[in-house]
């Protein structure tokens, strides 16, 4: 990514410190007020990658809010707590070294040239909130208070040392058929059933004697059917320091907890259904194997085309589990040899003309690399037919290695070459260009955990009807 696509200026001039990363990870902008914040100059983070810039505000190395950005992933770093919000930014709440135990805002959002297509994106950081010095029974001025619990769904009380509510808020308790204002001067009691009413009661009485917070998932049958809740309650000090109450903050979660229990069936039928089916068709592609062996001319011919279609298929059912794995964990990058990883997969598709000369080529990747090569072959063939010539070169540079997988079937028009990699894009589906589906979004999913990224050209520039060509680019050992 050249810097001078970003729009500097705007950036550095900002008054919240901010960074920009380009498409490959790289610091592209630290400005001024980066480096106020965490005292390392631009000069040292700048053209740098590998999540240095998550060195320079967390001390370890990891990812940011930008980095999320750029993978279209969760922010998993474990440093941020993702706050609700709508659009393709992410908003969330973080606690960074360079200001101990203060809060502060960070939103990350991409960037894009004028032509929409995204090259890179940028995150800033802001103070959060801070704590207000309270009286005997309130955190903070009532009328602060009712502000916002106005703007949320949550449950936000006050219990003093007696159990008692002095303060309750909660913007859906009417529909619940609970008037907040009834709950003020009563216990728990008056509105959960026993036995979280004393759940709540205790947590509270803990909070103001140990100065501890307490933070759990309570589910209990309430108002006719089983509720979950997510409940926070902390400390409430004075102006003196002194413990007077506890604040708690309680979120009803039980559809998040029903769509968590439907999704684990889910992946269970999947697995079971993965495993089966994939069974099956190796046992199938073994006897096709062991028949073709026996054929030959034109009978060995369509016995191969049938074992190549049955590994078809079963690499739509590792793509599946691949993507369920990736979703949930994250990948350790090692040193792989890429040119050993093309000849094995090559091996497998015997029969097809896939063409490669190439020596002992290492990138930073893992052994899933194989899962790259083994979807843009297959989907060569899928839209070259069996005929279909693959060329498959590696052109290696000081720092990267680009790996391009080249055949001569129906090629992608160039309206259609931003949004292949989309998850199970169908755009245009009545050209078979269009559907190219789950696997080449699992290229780009890799590629981009590896650091790098990835392509549709042409063949032959220019000329998209004589044949496609992936292209990816890695980082190089």
């Amino acid at each position: 990514m050249n810097r001078s696509q970003i729009p500097v200026s705007i950036f550095d001039h900002l008054q919240q410190p901010a960074l920009v990363l380009d498409c490959e990870g790289r610091v592209i902008v630290w400005n001024d007020s980066m480096e106020r914040y965490t005292g390392v100059p631009a000069e040292e983070i700048v053209g740098k990658g590998d999540y240095a810039h998550g060195k320079a505000l967390f001390g370890e190395v990891c990812p940011t809010l930008a980095n999320c950005i750029l993978t279209h992933g969760e922010a998993g770093s474990g440093h941020y707590c993702l706050l609700h919000h709508e659009g393709e930014e992410l908003l969330a709440e973080s606690q960074i070294p360079a200001r101990p135990g203060r809060v502060v805002v960070c939103m990350a959002a991409p960037l894009y040239d004028t032509g929409g297509r995204q090259i890179g994106a940028v995150e800033t950081i802001r103070e959060g909130p801070q704590d207000k010095a309270v009286d005997e029974s309130r955190g903070a001025p009532e009328e602060q208070v009712r502000i916002l619990a106005s703007t949320l769904p949550d449950m936000i009380f006050t219990l003093n040392r007696d159990g008692i509510f002095t303060q309750f808020f909660w913007t859906g308790g009417w529909n619940q058929g609970v008037n907040p204002e009834d709950v003020v001067g009563r216990t728990p009691h008056a509105l959960f059933p026993p036995e979280e009413a004393d759940y709540l009661a205790g947590a509270a009485h803990w909070a103001i004697e140990t100065g501890e917070a307490v933070s759990e998932t309570r589910s209990f049958p309430w108002r006719g059917e089983v509720r979950s809740f997510q409940v926070a309650i902390h400390p409430l000090h004075n102006a003196s320091g002194e413990t007077v109450a506890a604040t708690g903050v309680s979120r009803e979660i039980t559809r998040e907890i029903a769509g968590e229990q439907a999704s684990r069936l889910s992946s269970l039928y999947l697995d079971l259904l993965g495993t089966d089916i994939y069974n099956t068709n190796m046992v199938a592609a073994t006897v096709i194997e062991m028949l073709r062996d026996r054929l030959s001319g034109e009978e060995a011919e369509l016995a191969q085309r049938v074992k190549i279609s049955i590994e078809q298929g079963i690499n739509v059912i590792k793509n599946v589990e691949l993507m369920t794995a990736l979703d949930k964990h994250s990948i350790r990058l090692e040193p792989v040899d890429l040119s050993a990883a093309i000849h094995d997969q090559m091996q497998r598709y015997a029969g097809i003309d896939i063409r490669y000369e190439g020596g002992t080529c290492m990138v930073w990747a893992n052994p899933l690399i194989e899962h790259i090569i083994s979807n843009l072959i297959s989907n060569s063939i899928k839209f070259g037919g069996m005929k279909v010539r693959i060329e498959v070169s590696v052109m290696e540079t000081a720092d990267t290695v680009v790996l391009s997988i080249a055949d001569t079937g129906i090629g992608i028009p160039d309206h259609l070459k931003p949004n292949i990699f989309d998850r199970f894009s169908r755009e245009g589906s009545k050209n078979p260009s269009g559907g190219r589906g789950l696997g080449l979004h699992i290229v780009k999913t890799l590629a981009n955990r590896y650091g790098g990224r990835v392509w549709a050209a042409d063949r032959v520039p220019g000329k998209p009807e004589e044949g496609a060509a992936i292209k990816l680019i890695l980082q190089k050992c």
